[in-house]
């Protein structure tokens, strides 16, 4: 006897609610993954500034990650893995960003990230020609990882780039035993296993439902269910005044998304770009170019935001927010 699929079982409120539950889970395993990560490396002598470069921003991107494994791997929804990293790159600078610069005006030195932010622009670009053929294949993705070793072998030379981030991480970094750190790295695996498996299944079922194109399911409701990490901590920065935090890590989460969730994931298993023109209508699908060129806009806004006089304000947190919602009004407006 075949177990019905609960997406079925439970209609669109019950999936809603396993969406909304999926991402505090999402959350909270990113959380316990990077505390106990952080927690069991400091105790065997691990530098602060290494744990950053590598449980930190890994852990933060483990939602991206396992999302998109469990899409392209398991449910064979390859384009919910792309739109959650278009999305989750433009949901960082337009939504998360824009409120952080609402709520208090960014102070950045434009030096201090500009090469950060060519880097980025540099790799959106690369990601958008390999994807030209329809596909991020196997190789191409093993070139994405090489170019994310390359970026970390960068910051471990120079680590007083992430300092202030890495300082106030461990000041708030408890040392737990190592029965507790254990637990929160394995605790924190199963809760992002857990919760991508069944984000991805209700966010499948709802875009079968209403006919919606996988794609804008991954670069909405998935994309900004990942994000939760990222947004959690840019709004606890900007109310304690301390945004220009916020810059760093989401300029670094969107090279990450880029390099290592597109990159691991690709390496994995192929991942196709096409999306069917039509849901369900697999012999006719169309290139994301237009979703491209905004996630590389969105990048190269920061430019001039922060060269023209070393702060992101509020007019420019308004723009951004302007932005980020106009896109999403065209996407489903088409």
């Amino acid at each position: 006897m075949t177990i019905p699929d609960y997406t079925t079982l439970i209609g669109l409120p019950g999936n809603i609610a396993v969406l909304l539950f999926s991402a505090y889970l999402l959350y909270l395993g990113a959380e316990w993954l990077v505390k106990g990560g952080s927690n069991l490396a400091t105790r065997y002598g691990v530098k602060p500034f290494v744990i950053g470069l590598t449980i930190v921003a890994y852990g933060t991107s483990m939602p991206e990650f396992v999302v998109s494994f469990f899409a392209n791997v398991v449910e064979h929804s390859s384009t919910i893995s792309l739109g959650n990293i278009i999305g989750s790159n433009v949901t960082n600078v337009g939504l998360i960003l824009g409120l952080s610069a609402l709520i208090f005006p960014i102070h950045i030195a434009f030096k201090s990230i500009r090469n950060q932010l060519f880097f980025l622009f540099g790799i959106s670009i690369l990601l958008y020609m390999v994807s030209l053929d329809g596909s991020i294949s196997r190789p191409e993705g093993g070139l994405l990882i090489l170019l994310l070793l390359g970026y970390l072998f960068v910051l471990y030379k120079k680590p007083e780039m992430a300092e202030e981030t890495l300082e106030k991480a461990d000041q708030e970094l408890k040392i737990h035993s190592l029965g507790i750190s254990l637990l929160m790295v394995l605790g924190g695996s199963a809760l992002l296993s857990l919760g991508a498996w069944s984000f991805v299944k209700s966010s499948v079922w709802v875009a079968e439902q209403f006919n919606i194109p996988k794609l804008y399911i991954g670069l909405s409701i998935v994309a900004l269910g990942t994000s939760l990490p990222e947004l959690a901590t840019s709004m606890v920065a900007a109310f304690k005044k301390q945004s220009e935090i916020s810059v760093g890590n989401i300029i670094g989460s969107n090279v990450f998304n880029i390099l290592f969730v597109l990159g691991g994931v690709g390496l994995i298993k192929p991942l196709s770009v096409l999306e069917p023109v039509i849901p369900g209508a697999e012999n006719l699908h169309r290139f994301p170019h237009a979703e491209y060129l905004v996630m590389i806009v969105f990048g190269l806004v920061l430019f001039p935001m922060s060269y023209l006089s070393d702060k992101i304000g509020r007019v420019s947190g308004l723009l951004l927010l302007t932005g980020y919602f106009l896109f999403y009004w065209w996407l489903f407006g088409q």
